[in-house]
C-alpha cells in the first residue's frame, strides 16, 4: 500500500469504536484462522494513499488551513477482498469530499504524487481472509444479531461500542469527529504499520 493519510477521530471516540474492533465472532480460533485476520489497528477514513521514493513527513503532505470535521455513518458494508472485509461506508458529505479533494490537489500540484486511494470515503472495522467461504457475511451478520450494528433504513447505521466495553454514551454511536491526520507508513502487513506523523486540525 505504500503511505496513507488518515482522517482519524477524536477521543474518546477512536477509543470507543477500538473496543468493537476487538470483537470476534464465536467461531473465531486463532489456532484455525490466518495469521492476517482480526489484526488490530486504529479506526480511520483513508484520506489517500500513495508511492513516494522517501521517507515522507507530514508537514510537506499536509496544505494549510485544514480544519475538523463532522463524519457520519451510512451503512455497513461486506467486501470480497482482504482490505473491503467488513466496513462502514461514510456520507459524502460537502466537507469530507472538500477535505479529499484538498489533500490529493496538494498531493499533486505541491509533491508531483498521484494518489491511489480507492472506495472513499469509508471506515474499516475488520480486516479478514476467509476461512470459509461467506466467513465475512458471517461476521456481519453476528453484528447486527446482538446488537453492535443496527441499521434503521439503506442510508442510517449506528454501532453499539458498549457491548465490548466502551463507555454508556457510546450505545449508539451514528458518526464521529474527524480531529486528526495521521500520516501512516502502510507497507509490510497490517501489524507492521506504523504512524509516522499526527496533526490535530
Amino acid at each position: 500500500l505504500g503511505y496513507a493519510l488518515w482522517l482519524v477521530p477524536s477521543e474518546p471516540q477512536a477509543g470507543a469504536l477500538r473496543h468493537l474492533m476487538n470483537f470476534r465472532p464465536k467461531h473465531y480460533r486463532s489456532s484455525t484462522h490466518s495469521s492476517r485476520s482480526y489484526p488490530r489497528f486504529d479506526p480511520h477514513i483513508t484520506l489517500a494513499t500513495f508511492s513516494c521514493p522517501y521517507r515522507p513527513s507530514l508537514y510537506q503532505f499536509m496544505p494549510a488551513n485544514v480544519n475538523s470535521i463532522p463524519v457520519y455513518f451510512q451503512s455497513m458494508k461486506i467486501g470480497n477482498n482482504y482490505f473491503g472485509s467488513l466496513s462502514i461506508a461514510v456520507s459524502r458529505t460537502r466537507e469530507l469530499v472538500d477535505l479529499h479533494e484538498l489533500i490529493v490537489k496538494h498531493l499533486q500540484k505541491a509533491n508531483k504524487i498521484h494518489h491511489t486511494s480507492h472506495s472513499f470515503p469509508q471506515m474499516s472495522l475488520f480486516y479478514l481472509d476467509e476461512a470459509f467461504r461467506g466467513e465475512r457475511l458471517q461476521l456481519g451478520n453476528a453484528l447486527r444479531q446482538s446488537g453492535r450494528v443496527y441499521e434503521r433504513n439503506v442510508t442510517d447505521v449506528a454501532l453499539n461500542c458498549t457491548l465490548d466495553g466502551a463507555a454508556p454514551q457510546f450505545h449508539a454511536m451514528k458518526g464521529f469527529h474527524g480531529s486528526e491526520i495521521w500520516l501512516v507508513d502502510c507497507t509490510g502487513a497490517v501489524a507492521d504499520w506504523r504512524v509516522l506523523g499526527k496533526r490535530t486540525l
